[in-house]
């Protein structure tokens, strides 16, 4: 099964925690995670190049251009953004004609920074907006003096924080925004549902592990991320309350966003529901075990 993924990050935990810990191999699936922009990972899934995004916003971003894309898991109740930058700026406001580091346009990180700029008065064009492939090369670009602020995911904002930078804003409470998960295609879905139903039930092992191993989290952190032992403790602890414990279906709000922004962002109408963007009967048949 091939998976894609944006950048190596905290974001990641449950397929990390799935992969070291055995539970995919225990459900006979041999995962291979392929990093790709998301652009690449929306062409890719369409072209059947990989069977799943861990990206439910990218897949909602391809099934408003008509792809048969369905939402199927979500491992976080919260996205954990944050707006990281030098220490003279301690408002989103003092960014005003600055230049902030974040993803590419309609990703998730892109969108909520153009939401905590709304609710702070601003606009995307008050401030000049740097676009990268990943939130590593944004990372990248901050520590590098590119950028003024960078909107940032664990463990990255730890890692600027110790490289003398400072949280501006926390960006995560501004929307609803479906996190980390996974979607396909309403083909693959069809032709592989058991071997999706045993994903999914990697994926929930997975989320359960992590809530009860805090300090085995923080070493994923450090293997996978190449994050300081000091940030990945401090992101474990930051992330692992956030981890779905019930349903791992995504918000209906937070999918309502994402097709409002969607529509915002291309200047269309876009005719579909949150319902549509989605397909939990794997999902339901994994929880049953």
């Amino acid at each position: 099964m091939r998976v894609s993924y944006p950048s190596p990050a905290v974001s990641e935990l449950p397929y990390y925690a799935a992969l070291s810990q055995g539970f995919f191999a225990q459900q006979h699936i041999k995962l291979t995670e392929l990093m790709m922009p998301p652009n690449v990972s929306i062409t890719a899934l369409s072209k059947g190049e990989i069977d799943f995004t861990d990206s439910p916003g990218n897949a909602i971003e391809g099934a408003t251009r008509g792809l048969p894309f369905k939402v199927v898991f979500s491992a976080w109740q919260k996205s954990p953004w944050n707006l990281v930058g030098k220490t003279q700026y301690n408002s989103i406001q003092d960014l005003k004609g600055k230049v902030i580091g974040t993803n590419q346009a309609g990703s998730t990180p892109y969108i909520y920074l153009q939401a905590g700029l709304k609710k702070a008065g601003l606009q995307m064009t008050d401030a000049r907006i740097v676009s990268s492939s990943g939130t590593v090369i944004t990372y990248q670009s901050l520590i590098a003096g590119q950028v003024d602020a960078a909107v940032l995911s664990p463990p990255f904002d730890a890692e600027a924080e110790l490289a003398g930078f400072h949280q501006i804003q926390f960006l995560g409470d501004v929307l609803d925004l479906p996190y980390i998960g996974a979607a396909s295609t309403t083909s693959y879905l069809s032709a592989h549902h058991d071997e999706t139903v045993r994903f999914l039930r990697a994926l929930i092992e997975a989320n359960r592990w992590l809530k009860d191993h805090p300090a085995e989290t923080a070493d994923l952190i450090v293997k996978y991320t190449g994050a300081p032992a000091d940030a990945a403790k401090k992101s474990a602890e930051q992330m692992i309350p956030n981890l779905w414990q019930d349903n791992f279906e995504a918000s209906p709000t937070g999918l309502q966003q994402s097709l409002d922004y969607q529509a915002e962002a291309t200047k269309t109408k876009i005719d579909i529901t949150p319902d549509q963007l989605v397909d939990y009967g794997p999902l339901h048949e994994a929880l049953k075990g």
